[in-house]
């Protein structure tokens, strides 16, 4: 059986995966197990000239209402495993952030806790360079090993050859992100689990829970908190309706299930324009919308 018909799937729906339960179908979808199913997949021609997207838990992205027409990748199998060595743990880009958090916890391993209430995978907080309470990924990171389409090779970077930044992470262009090195130090078991459950208690206070979310909708500007600009800006209207601002926190949105990707765009756009007017601050979104 060829990778062509083994692993492919057309015409995936992304509103039935995504956190949002929203968003257009994406035109073939590869589900890569291995090193050598890449390679293989991107040997061929064709597949090199087409527009690119990996995507991991879908807890951050969001497809508009026209679909991807391309190819997308959704790293499986040895990608998803999480090896301990003598002075690093080799992390697949498939394991989820809450899953490697609870696997430190487990093995004695400090530093990670933070991981415990991110609702993406590791591939995806490598990308963003995500983090909470005062922490990121960037800050544990030793080295990305990822696969590069134009040499059709597996490379490896270290944390001091890039340019992590807030909410900007590994994001060069025709790669793909496989494993991340990270560093290692014990701890006490009870103090690592006191620690992810206090940061539970923090989530479960501050953000909307039990709802179709996505987490933050916009980056955090140069000292300012994106929450009290929307705050600021917007009238209650933003809080009621099919896709509604959080009442526990104004830069976070629910919507209903299976609502157009494009009204949830629009719906971030009057944000920002309703900002903008007020504070002259354009938000950046955090949340990623393909179109």
């Amino acid at each position: 059986m060829t990778l062509e018909n083994k692993n492919l799937i057309t015409n995936y729906s992304s509103a039935k995966y995504s956190w949002l339960k929203s968003g257009g179908k994406i035109s073939h979808l590869y589900k890569i197990y291995n090193k050598i199913e890449l390679i293989n997949l991107f040997s061929r021609s064709d597949t090199k000239t087409k527009s690119l997207l990996v995507i991991g838990n879908l807890s951050n992205t969001l497809i508009k209402d026209e679909g991807f027409n391309g190819i997308a990748i959704k790293l499986l199998g040895d990608f998803t495993k999480i090896i301990i060595n003598s002075d690093h743990m080799l992390v697949g880009a498939a394991v989820l952030d809450n899953y490697l958090s609870k696997f430190c916890y487990q093995n004695s391993i400090s530093g990670y806790e933070f991981l415990f209430t991110i609702p993406g995978s590791i591939g995806g907080n490598i990308f963003m360079n995500a983090g909470c309470y005062d922490q990121e990924i960037k800050d544990k990171l030793i080295s990305v090993i990822y696969f590069d389409i134009i040499s059709n090779k597996i490379l490896e970077k270290d944390i001091g050859q890039l340019q992590f930044d807030y909410r900007k992470g590994f994001q060069q262009k025709n790669t793909i992100i496989l494993y991340g090195k990270f560093k290692i130090a014990f701890g006490d078991q009870k103090e690592i689990k006191k620690l992810m459950q206090k940061y539970e208690d923090i989530r479960n206070r501050t953000q909307p829970q039990k709802v179709n979310c996505c987490g933050s909708i916009f980056k955090n500007p140069i000292n300012h908190c994106a929450w009290k600009l929307i705050k600021s800006s917007i009238d209650e209207s933003f809080y009621n309706g099919p896709i509604k601002l959080s009442k526990t926190h104004s830069n976070f949105f629910e919507n209903d299930p299976n609502i157009s990707a494009n009204s949830i765009d629009l719906f971030i756009s009057k944000i920002q324009k309703r900002v903008n007017d007020k504070h002259k601050i354009i938000l950046e979104r955090e949340l990623r919308i393909i179109d």
